[in-house]
């Protein structure tokens, strides 16, 4: 049978499984991945919207899951640069989330205004800076990992050369590199595991079945967490307070 494509990436697939199968730390990354998909997808199938506001939450939801998948799957491909392109968005989904999350009447603000008004009061820099203020954060964790994504990966950059060339050659499309897909897997579990326990806690809901899909991924997003990044900022990534987690 003739290839309808001109870009065939079953071999590096293939290499890469094998890299996620084998390694236990690449495993542990792609279980929290799996589990904040499972998640993302779950939660919008299982809860009837009672609003616009929960349609629009809903929907951001859906959106992360879109981009935790592509990103997976372009991973999977050797496609490193634009995975961590749609980590990019995953934070931006994130910090808007919890901007909803923590300050009541923000959503309904995002969803009324004018688009010039939204894009200056919502762009992603005011919603990370608002973030910070509202925590008392001074640091400015949020903003140095986005714009290292940014560098490295939104933006033409040469600090994301490393990407698009392994070892530092020129090459054309995706390659397989077990160092980079390490470090690509690791944020994007960050990411995508945040966005999902945020998301999660913008549901508010008492129906059992949601509530046991949440309380089995705090469970699994706790234990890797706690091996994976005990010590990172929660300025960069706060936790659920305990009244959003309990619904």
């Amino acid at each position: 049978m003739t290839n309808l494509f001109l870009v065939d990436e079953r071999v590096i697939v293939a290499a890469h499984d094998r890299m996620l199968a084998s390694d236990p730390d690449l495993s542990q990354h792609l279980g929290i991945i799996n589990a904040s998909l499972d998640l993302l997808s779950r939660i919008p199938a299982l809860h009837a919207e009672r609003d616009a506001n929960e349609t629009a939450l809903l929907r951001l939801g859906i959106r992360c899951f879109n981009s935790g998948a592509s990103a997976l799957r372009l991973l999977r491909c050797g496609y490193f640069q634009p995975a961590m392109t749609m980590a990019r968005d995953l934070f931006e989904v994130q910090s808007l989330l919890l901007l909803f999350t923590r300050e009541p009447g923000s959503l309904d603000a995002w969803l009324s205004l004018p688009d010039k008004e939204r894009r200056n009061r919502f762009s992603p820099g005011a919603v990370r800076d608002r973030l910070d203020k509202l925590a008392g954060y001074t640091k400015k964790k949020r903003t140095q990992a986005y714009d290292l994504l940014c560098q490295q990966a939104a933006h033409a950059n040469p600090g994301g050369f490393h990407l698009i060339s392994p070892e530092g050659e020129t090459r054309i499309g995706p390659f397989s590199d077990y160092g980079v897909l390490r470090s690509c897997s690791e944020e994007l579990a960050q990411r995508l595991a945040f966005a999902a326990i945020t998301f999660s806690c913008s549901i508010r809901t008492g129906q059992p079945d949601i509530c046991r899909v949440k309380a089995d991924f705090v469970t699994r997003l706790a234990d890797w967490q706690a091996k994976y990044l005990p010590n990172r900022a929660q300025e960069e990534f706060p936790p659920p307070r305990q009244d959003e987690a309990e619904h």
